[in-house]
This record gives structure tokens, sequence and C-alpha cells, in this order.
């Protein structure tokens, strides 16, 4: 048999328990490297001893997982290349300008530019008022409106949960989901009323424009969107199963609408512009438009999360990989000039902040459960982010 045909034969068999022999690589790879002893930083970086060391590391561990060799070798050095990124201890500072909003066991932090941060209570949820002025949260049977410092400006109480808060665009009104029903609430906190009766369990969505109107999934399916100060219905579409998240571009032209299945952009008026659907056994975990309205930030996991991929997609543009990494990624969130994504790796305890058009400057960053549960003497829990504020022409 030539050496050709040998090594396609190999790449085709199918290797024994792979998931778990991808699972133990990793775990080798990354004792194997934290054994190594650290040297100084050079100041331009050099592939020396250390370097060698994992490269060694990595070619004996893959060689002994894998009876063919080829397709977990692939496996292991896409991991190593793309997640194991020197990640800072703490997180010091914002690559951009921009305050983030993160909800934690503790409540709702504010994280500033130069890496400051407070607490804002004991909250469950929360959002950004437009320009960062405010911040809506809910509790248990409350929605609250308080400013980046922590004072609480008023409260509301309803029978029911009070989940999902979504600040409009102009600033005048809140929307918020109360069980399974859709009501708004002036921005001063007056004038509490049902908007829609029978609604999913998915945030509504603000969209920009003349206009104030407001997209929600109804508990038929359907993606709704109404004017909220008269009630007119302005557009109608089917939701795809499973929608999980809906989006509207900065100038509330196009939607996103994400589900496990399938992205979707449409139009003010509910037509479909762009669908991208996901490969066979894999799912889109999350997803986030750019201030353009032109790309998407969509996480992809394969098989039970056992490997997590970032791409960038549109319409009209070839999907591009940002990152990948064994484990699971969480929600990403671009920052408010569009220049920088942050992506929650849940599966490694790292927020990663990455440059779109430069996806290999990564900006790493460690123990981020611990971070915003201080404290605790139980495992800490990961915390989501809510938001990355304020437009860049505030």
């Amino acid at each position: 048999m030539s050496g050709e045909r040998l090594g396609q034969a190999l790449r085709e068999v199918e290797i024994p328990d792979r998931e778990g022999a991808e699972e133990r690589a990793l775990r080798m790879v990354r004792a194997a490297v934290a054994a190594i002893p650290a040297e100084p930083v050079a100041r331009r970086p050099r592939f020396g001893r250390r370097g060698l060391q994992v490269a060694v590391a990595i070619g004996l561990i893959a060689a002994l997982v894998s009876p063919a060799g080829a397709a977990v070798r692939h496996f292991v050095g896409d991991a190593v290349d793309d997640g194991q990124h020197a990640a800072q201890p703490a997180l010091t500072s914002l690559p951009t300008a921009g305050s983030l909003l993160v909800d934690s066991p503790q409540g709702p932090w504010v994280v500033h530019a130069d890496g400051s941060k407070r607490l804002l209570g004991a909250y469950e949820e929360s959002t950004w008022s437009p320009h960062g002025l405010y911040v809506a949260a809910t509790k248990r049977q409350e929605l609250a409106a308080i400013d980046p410092g922590g004072t609480v400006r008023w409260t509301i109480a309803r029978a029911g949960g009070v989940t999902d808060p979504a600040w409009s665009p102009d600033g005048f009104r809140i929307a918020y989901l109360n069980g399974r029903q859709l009501r708004v609430v002036a921005g001063d906190g007056s004038g509490d009323r049902a908007l829609a009766d029978a609604v999913s369990p998915v945030a509504p969505a603000w969209a920009p424009g003349a206009v104030r109107a407001l997209s929600f999934v109804d508990a038929g399916g359907a993606i709704r969107t109404l004017a909220v100060d008269t009630g007119q219905q302005l557009a109608t579409a089917p939701a795809p199963p499973g929608t999980q998240r809906l989006e509207w571009s900065r100038d509330g032209s196009r939607l996103l609408i994400t589900s496990a299945g399938e992205l979707q952009l449409r139009d003010r008026a509910g037509r479909l512009l762009w669908r991208h659907e996901a490969p066979p056994g894999a799912a889109f975990a999350a997803a986030a438009l750019s201030p353009s309205g032109r790309e998407v930030a969509a996480v992809l996991a394969a098989g039970a999360g056992a490997r997590s991929e970032l791409l960038s997609l549109g319409p009209g543009q070839a999907p591009r990989r940002l990152f990948s990494a064994l484990g699971r990624l969480g929600e990403v969130v671009y920052s408010p000039d569009g220049r920088w994504l942050l992506l929650a790796w849940r599966g490694a305890d790292q927020w990663l902040f990455l440059n779109p058009a430069h996806p290999r400057r990564v900006v790493a960053v460690a123990d981020v459960a611990a971070q915003f549960d201080p404290g605790t003497t139980s495992p800490a829990a990961f915390p989501r982010v809510a938001g990355w504020c304020c437009s860049a022409d505030r």
C-alpha cells in the first residue's frame, strides 16, 4: 500500500471513545503546561525552551490518545492554538471605551473602562438605559430603576415573577415580562400597563425609530412588533422553533433572531433578509449583531458542548472562524464602537476580548466567576454580561 493510501486509510479510522480521548488529551496538555517552570517574558516573543517543552508534550499526548493519530492531533492542535492565550489574573481595564453591566449571584455590577466596579444591589437581571444614565433591574416581584452609583430612583411591585427588563432607545419606556404577560412602564415609574398576554419567555426587544415599537414572541410562535403607544401591529413573522433572543440593529432596520437551529435577519416589515442554519449535530448557543448591523457574531457548539466556535457571519459573506476551544462558550457582546467582542468562555472561567478584524489579538481574563462573587464559600457561579454601554456618539 502506498504512503498516500495508508494515510487516507488512517484518517478514515473511527477513533474509539473519541470524545473521552479528546477530554483526556486536553487535561493532560493543561497538566503538562502547568508543570513547566515559568520563565521571564522577553520583550520579543521567542520559541525557547518552554515553547519546545510544550510542543513536545502536545506531540506525545496526541500520539498516545489517538490510534489513527490524525483526528485527535488536529483537535488538540486547534484547542492549544486557539484556546491557550495567557490570561490576566484580574480585569484591570476594558480594551475600549464604555462600561459593562454584569449580572452575578450577588446582583448586577457596573464595570467601568478602568476596571473599577460597583455592585448595585441584590437584583437578578438588569439592562442599561440609553447612554448608561440608569439601570433597570428585577428581582422576584419587583422592577427598579437605579443609577450607576447604586441609588434606587423608583420601584414597582407586581404579583408574579418580574423578568427580562428592556429600556427603550428614547429612554421613555421600560418593557418587562410579568409571568406570561408583557408590560410597559414609563421611565419615571408611572403608567404601568399590560401590552400583550400569553407571551413566550423571551426578552422583548425595542426597535429604534420614529415610532416607539417593541418586538416579542407570543405563545403561538409568532414574532410580533407593536407600536407601544397605539397598540397597532406593525409586523409579524414566524419564530424559529426554540427562539432564544431578539435584537434590533442600532438603526432599526434589521432584527436578529437567534435560535438553537438557525439565525435569521428580518426587516421592519418582518420580511426574511438572511438566514444561516446550524450544521447537523451543532447548535447556536448565542449571537450578537454588530453596531453596523452587517455582521453577526455567533457561538456554535458541537455535540454536548465539547467543542465551541465563535463565528463571524452575515449576508453576502463566507463564515469566518474567530475563535475555537474545548468546553462551553457563553454569551458574546459587541463593544459600543464595534471594534471588540467580549466572549464568555465558561468552560475555562475566562472572559476573552477579541478584535473581530484581527481575531488573534486576544485579551484573556482569568478567574472571572470569583471576581463577581467575592467571599463565597462555595464554587462561584459564572456571571452573565447584560450589556456594554454606551453608543460611540455618547
